[in-house]
């Protein structure tokens, strides 16, 4: 059982376009390159506790239908995508996902060439019919092959909080239990109506609400809708970060990166 978000998956059709906004709202993404699949290329966002934002679309001729990676999420333009936690090992975790009913996909061997020539190797696997579960992933080359050392934006610390999107919170908080041993969920004032945490874990589930939440499950899906990002101080992160008018987040402060392709997807949660 890992609780610490590894990384997490921003979709989009134009890389270029994903780059292009993280940079206007203050977060500074490195190109990593192109998969291994020659259909999906990427970039880094790292933050200063080791986790990073990866924002991912087709290679340039690649329709968004063809992708390895999460084609439907891809071509729909659906921002969150999937999240992931880093495991000592691929295939133990993948026994366990099984021994709980879970059906998994891989373990598959992956990797990406970075733009200095660099090979990045790693071993991952996918668990569940959906994206509501993270994948896993072991990295088979050093880990700063993967992951750049060092964040250009000191205001924020790491990911903090996947908020996954479901029509039966009680039913995905059961397949937690059971897959990761997560906590129950509390219910507590967020971004979204039917919004709820599970205490000690980086899981945030609510249920559609409203018409924009219904439609994207039946676009792509149960899973990740949002993603956010530690801060220590909302208002200082507000020097260096462009971000939209303040939110409860249960005691605490939140804010959507002021961008029409972050809005209600991508923002930043003040640290308790």
């Amino acid at each position: 059982m890992d609780r610490t978000i590894d990384h997490v998956a921003f979709g989009g059709m134009e890389l270029y376009e994903l780059r292009t906004a993280a940079n206007e709202v203050g977060l500074t993404p490195t190109y990593g390159g192109e998969h291994n699949t020659g259909t999906t290329h990427m970039a880094v966002v790292p933050f200063p506790d080791g986790s990073y934002l990866e924002l991912i679309a087709p290679t340039l001729g690649t329709d968004a239908e063809d992708s390895g990676f999460w084609p439907t999420h891809l071509a729909a333009d659906a921002g969150p995508t999937a999240w992931c936690l880093e495991v000592p090992d691929v295939a133990a975790s993948a026994k366990a996902a099984i021994d709980a009913g879970v059906p998994v996909d891989g373990p598959h061997e992956a990797a990406r060439a970075r733009p200095d020539g660099r090979l990045v190797e790693w071993d991952m696997c996918f668990e569940g019919d959906d994206l509501r579960l993270p994948f896993t992933i072991h990295d088979r080359t050093p880990r700063d092959y993967r992951v750049p050392r060092t964040s250009h934006n000191t205001a924020v610390r790491g990911l903090r909080t996947v908020v996954v999107a479901t029509r039966d919170r009680e039913a995905t908080a059961s397949l937690f239990a059971r897959r990761h041993r997560y906590s129950s969920p509390v219910d507590i004032n967020g971004p979204f109506t039917n919004f709820a945490v599970l205490p000690g874990t980086p899981l945030a589930l609510c249920e559609p609400g409203d018409g924009e939440l219904d439609a994207r499950i039946d676009e792509v899906g149960e899973g990740p809708c949002a993603f956010l990002v530690g801060v220590t101080d909302l208002d200082r992160a507000r020097q260096s970060l462009s971000l939209g008018p303040e939110i409860r987040f249960s005691d605490r402060r939140m804010a959507w990166f002021d961008h029409d392709l972050f809005d209600r997807r991508l923002g930043v949660v003040e640290l308790p």
